[in-house]
């Protein structure tokens, strides 16, 4: 039988994840549809996670758990009575940040990704550069899976050893295309943005660096196959579509990339000016389901909005999180990305 993985947080994981529990209440709440209710809401949320992560008694997996819950219900508070910023470049970072520390984060993610066109909108795409790399970590993961189970299916098969150079160059492939799909997508999707604004580095968070066997950090690891040169060499866009990497327009070599672009992240499009999922949402995830009712709008407004959210919510129902009282975002939440997982068996 498969062995059963467990997530474990490091010493600066747990670190990181007790500091964003006061963090979340640093979200400017002038700008949302009712600011008090937004306020009261995160600080009711605030003082819940801290007191679960004290429950908690330094468990990780526990201490995980607050995380992803906790991060559930600020989107819930979003939903209720921030409505307005629901596509706005905050709650795509937010977005960013609960999949980053909650791995059984699923989509879909209520208002998430922002539809095209829609209304105070992030002037980058944040959700679908996300998306791309969530999809691309998967297609690396069976990628990876094929190339393991060639050795693993029979290991006393001595002809498996001839094919050494030929699997070893496969599990580069595999890592080589994992990365540059995840980059690519940045620059791809955000041409104008700074890359590292656009999500140009969140291939080394998403992307798994060992596999059940643990077989990826020998056979390279993709660590070791992008910053060599070896990757420059490999990388081709057929070979990457047989690999099963199917959701990813371009795959870029490590010396092939465009031009940087200079632009920092800012809010356009004009305003949000009725909940866009209609007055109730019901939304899920693999702990809950949460129907959230949404407060401080006009009804004549959210009926005049009908039509627009049939468009906004073709994918299934899409949310939002955190606000900014100027529009523009120079610098991203780094906090969460210090947080580093260590899957075991």
């Amino acid at each position: 039988m498969p062995s059963t993985r467990f997530l474990v947080a490091s010493a600066a994981a747990l670190a990181a994840l007790s500091g964003l529990a006061n963090a979340q209440t640093n979200i400017t709440d002038n700008a949302c549809a009712s600011s008090s209710e937004y306020r009261r809401c995160n600080s009711d949320v605030s003082g819940k996670w801290s007191s679960c992560i004290r429950d908690c008694r330094g468990d990780g997996n526990c201490i995980v758990d607050c995380g992803c819950t906790s991060h559930q219900k600020y989107i819930n508070c979003m939903a209720e009575t921030c409505w307005n910023q629901v596509y706005s470049c905050e709650y795509q970072l937010f977005v960013q940040q609960y999949f980053a520390i909650c791995p059984s984060a699923s989509e879909p993610i209520p208002f998430w990704p922002a539809p095209d066109n829609a209304p105070n909108r992030c002037s980058c795409d944040l959700g679908k550069v996300l998306k791309t790399t969530l999809s691309s970590r998967n297609d690396q993961v069976q990628c990876m899976r094929k190339v393991t189970d060639r050795i693993t299916s029979n290991p006393t098969d001595l002809s498996n050893l001839s094919n050494g150079l030929d699997i070893a160059g496969r599990a580069s492939d595999c890592a080589c295309c994992g990365a540059s799909a995840s980059i690519s997508a940045a620059y791809e999707i955000c041409p104008h943005t700074k890359p590292t604004l656009a999500g140009a580095d969140l291939w080394p968070i998403f992307f798994p660096d060992s596999t059940e066997n643990n077989l990826y950090n020998s056979i390279p690891n993709w660590n070791w196959a992008w910053s060599s040169s070896s990757c420059d060499s490999r990388l081709d866009t057929n070979t990457c579509r047989d690999l099963g990497f199917s959701d990813a327009d371009k795959f870029y070599k490590p010396g092939d990339f465009p031009d940087n672009g200079t632009s920092t992240l800012h809010n356009v499009g004009g305003t949000v000016t009725a909940p866009p999922s209609g007055t109730v949402l019901t939304w899920s995830q693999s702990s809950a389901t949460y129907t959230v009712t949404a407060t401080g709008y006009d009804e004549k407004a959210v009926a005049s909005q009908s039509e627009y959210r049939a468009t906004a919510t073709e994918t299934g129902d899409h949310f939002a999180t955190q606000t900014d009282s100027n529009g523009a975002i120079g610098v991203r939440p780094v906090g969460v990305f210090a947080v580093v997982f260590v899957l075991i068996r």
